[in-house]
């Protein structure tokens, strides 16, 4: 084993009752190539709309659901945001693009990963596969979408593993059937690196019929927004677009509460206010899941690369010892500071991790060395890294009445 770097996620801890690096996101989509322009296969970098038309995806019966996901994205995010894109055969099956091949091991999904270089923080996708293509629906939607789930969160547990390169992925429910009590519950799962989305900008029998869901919206309102901030947040106002259904049905006249209870991301609408927002940024797994909110995840991950990047600069570092064979405290209480520090700087200056206000040092993140393990003989340094999380004002009791004696 070479040297190097274990970071494990503690779980179980919580008790869950402005574009940057951190909203870098990668674009899987079924598409046709441009001849001159644009190939399969083949990652992409794209900052808006320009970017799209030079590479010849334009708005025609070929990719007609790409070019609606980039402009949707670009619309929410703005331009300028950098998104990574790689198309495939519209012969594939989203599953197709997390399978390994037999010979190397590899994803087709890697592709876009290395050449990012660890950038990419998300997956989407955007499927729209040719007319050969049949789903079949058995749990509400394509089947095939359950294989891809469980591929998706394989691959990005590995890939975290290998590549410290952590990230999620949001896949389409793909060929919805539009009866909620047909879906499978993803709160009874464990893939907390995958999310699922139901509901588009525009009907399904529209003038090109699709069955894809419009991840492009959710794509680009996190990428405008920092990690600690729930998709669903009101106050960040209503997403760009201004229409949303599920399947053919508006989503004001859709049971979109009961997609939400069964772990799904989707369209919502809020009394009083204008336009349309996320329900919730629900990954596929139990509630009670430190990583069960996409804003949980993100923010877990970005100290996770912070982490790596200061820890990574100690590999077959050498430090002192004690007389036992432990390690000096010096080094220890310097290397942990540095850690600190980093995500102090990176993480809670800038509101994404809590603060106690009755403590002027509280940081958010404490790092803590194993001062005990005897360092001489296992060469093993032991890092206990925890962050503080937001909370979020998920529900809200009002108890309203008269009172006459207000100032008693």
């Amino acid at each position: 084993m070479l040297p190097g770097i274990d970071i494990k996620f503690s779980n179980g801890n919580i008790g869950t009752v402005v574009p940057s690096a951190d909203g870098v996101f990668g674009l899987l989509a079924s598409a046709v190539a441009v001849a001159t322009k644009f190939e399969l296969n083949t990652p992409y970098v794209l900052k808006g709309m320009t970017d799209v038309a030079s590479l010849g995806i334009v708005n025609d019966t070929d990719n007609y659901v790409l070019y609606q996901w980039l402009s949707e994205f670009f619309a929410e995010a703005g331009e300028g945001t950098e998104l990574w894109l790689m198309g495939f055969p519209k012969t594939d099956k989203v599953s197709d693009w997390f399978t390994q091949d037999v010979g190397t091991g590899i994803t087709p999904v890697e592709g876009l990963l290395d050449a990012a270089n660890g950038k990419l923080t998300a997956l989407f996708t955007a499927f729209s596969p040719d007319g050969s293509y049949v789903p079949t629906v058995s749990n509400g939607f394509d089947d095939d979408i359950a294989d891809a789930k469980s591929k998706a969160q394989t691959l990005a547990d590995n890939y975290t593993a290998t590549k410290y390169a952590p990230f999620y992925t949001i896949l389409e429910a793909y060929a919805f059937n539009g009866t909620h009590t047909d879906l499978p519950d993803l709160l009874t799962e464990s893939n907390d690196r995958v999310g699922v989305f139901i509901g588009a900008t525009q009907k399904r029998t529209g003038t090109v019929t699709t069955m894809g869901a419009t991840t492009s919206v959710l794509a680009g309102r996190l990428a405008s927004t920092q990690v600690q901030e729930s998709p669903g947040k009101v106050k960040n106002g209503p997403l760009a677009n201004l229409t949303a259904f599920i399947v053919d049905k508006a989503v004001e006249a859709y049971d979109v509460e009961s997609l939400h209870d069964k772990g799904y991301i989707s369209f919502r609408t809020h009394v009083g206010k204008a336009g349309y927002y996320i329900t919730d940024g629900r990954l596929a797994t139990k509630a009670d899941d430190d990583y069960h909110y996409i804003e949980r995840r993100r923010t877990i991950d970005k100290a996770f690369r912070i982490a790596h990047d200061i820890a990574s600069n100690e590999i077959l570092n050498d430090f002192d010892l004690t007389n036992e064979g432990k390690v000096d405290p010096i080094y220890a209480k310097d290397v942990s500071g540095r850690m600190e520090t980093a995500i102090a700087t990176q993480m809670t200056a800038r509101g994404e991790l809590s603060t106690d206000s009755s403590n002027p040092n509280d940081l958010g993140v404490q790092a803590a060395f194993n001062l005990d393990a005897n360092v001489a003989s296992t060469n093993k340094i032991e890092i206990v890294l925890k962050v503080r999380p937001k909370a979020y004002a998920r529900w809200i009791e009002i108890v309203l009445g008269y009172d006459v004696n207000l100032n008693s």
